[in-house]
């Protein structure tokens, strides 16, 4: 059995803020007999789910460890993504309450697993497997600001610089022709003084995100679990997820590229992920994609945007459609902020009313459904809406 929690790293306060309304989430995607740790305290199930919904997992509170651990079974920690915070965290409780509680242990080889650089070296791969298809130039890396704006007189053009450790649209700074202005020379000092290093890459006339989901051994061993299709704001940022049967999302796809490309794509991928990952890294992976309108007005794909090492949201949108959506509905899920007090709680309302969810046989059919129970301190909204 295994016990999960829903973030991987120590946050600031408005992050804070997510784990606390989100703690929830990993009961929509774990297995049967898993454990989800919801911090302090959190509402009954049946205080907040919809009638006709059961969940596999269940919720374990601090409240209920003080009281639980002589009972509890032997545990495997599953963190959202392992980290040196989220160790940290299942070692905590493990010594506090006497759990029998199997931890990962934490690999220097992380941190360059992580970074930006090597899922660099993961395009190279890709771009050798597949010298017949034209991909994107690949990404620059520099340590200083002076070589950025140097590089940037000698190719125009319009750019984005990556902080080597980011990933969901956190970290990007988007340049335009003009080159640098004030504020973006300050935040690229500030990259390249935390992280020594940032990345600058063409921008794309996006068209379409996907990713590819991937389960690795640490053995050398690689599990396609599927495709996931997601949508992100101007600025690169996480939106949503479709929620569709795969071969509706492979459709999607199939406006664009042509189904052998894609299919060479997914096969280069694989073997890429499988030299340079699978011997040392164990858990949930997924490589972010794109779909791109080159100027000739032809279309093409960014095989290896970035590789998130952890339990993504499109993995989550997987199994939230096999586990809890009628098979052939058609929704989106997503994650909503709201700043004010009240704000996401009246949202929360008015949603429930508008669109109020159709359960049948444990599945949803249409309707709106939070993940998560809402009140009126939460600003964090995770939910469906099936159509």
């Amino acid at each position: 059995m295994l016990l999960r929690d829903s973030a991987h790293y120590t946050p600031p306060a408005n992050v804070r803020k997510m784990m606390k309304d989100l703690a929830l989430l990993p009961l929509w995607y774990a297995g049967e007999g898993d454990y989800v740790f919801a911090g302090e305290e959190c509402p009954p199930l049946s205080a907040w789910l919809p009638a006709g919904i059961s969940l596999p997992a269940l919720p374990l509170t601090r409240k209920e460890l003080r009281h639980e651990p002589p009972s509890l079974p032997h545990l495997e920690a599953a963190p959202w993504g392992v980290s040196r915070q989220s160790i940290r965290l299942f070692g905590e409780l493990k010594q506090t309450y006497g759990l029998d509680l199997a931890i990962p242990a934490w690999e220097e080889a992380y941190v360059a697993l992580t970074s930006r650089r090597t899922a660099a070296l993961c395009l190279a791969e890709i771009r050798r497997l597949l010298p017949s298809l034209a991909f994107p130039p690949a990404p620059v890396f520099f340590t200083q600001s002076d070589d950025i704006e140097a590089y940037l007189r000698r190719q125009p053009g319009s750019f984005v610089l990556k902080a080597p450790y980011s990933s969901s649209g956190r970290g990007l700074i988007w340049l335009n022709e003009n080159g640098f202005c004030e504020s973006e020379r300050n935040r690229t000092r500030g990259i390249l003084r935390k992280q020594g290093a940032i990345s600058l890459e063409h921008r794309l006339n996006k068209v379409a995100d996907f990713a590819l989901e991937f389960c690795s051994d640490g053995k050398g061993n690689l599990k396609y679990e599927g495709l996931s299709v997601f949508a992100t704001d101007k600025r690169g940022g996480y939106k949503e997820n479709r929620l569709q049967q795969q071969s509706a999302l492979w459709e999607q796809l199939l406006e664009y590229i042509a189904g052998e490309e894609l299919l060479r794509v997914q096969a280069a991928t694989t073997q890429a992920l499988r030299h340079i990952y699978a011997s040392c890294y164990t858990g949930y992976m997924g490589v972010d994609m794109l779909i791109y309108q080159r100027p000739d007005e032809t279309y093409g794909i960014h095989p290896c945007v970035e590789v998130n090492l952890r339990y993504t949201m499109g993995m989550a949108a997987l199994r939230l459609f096999e586990n809890h959506l009628a098979p052939h509905a058609s929704a989106r899920f997503t994650i909503l902020y709201e700043s004010a007090p009240c704000r996401a709680y009246e949202q929360h309302r008015r949603m429930t009313q508008l669109h109020p969810p159709e359960i049948r046989k444990g599945k949803l059919q249409k309707g709106y459904l939070s993940l998560c129970p809402v009140t009126e301190e939460t600003h964090y909204l995770a939910c469906i809406l099936a159509g």
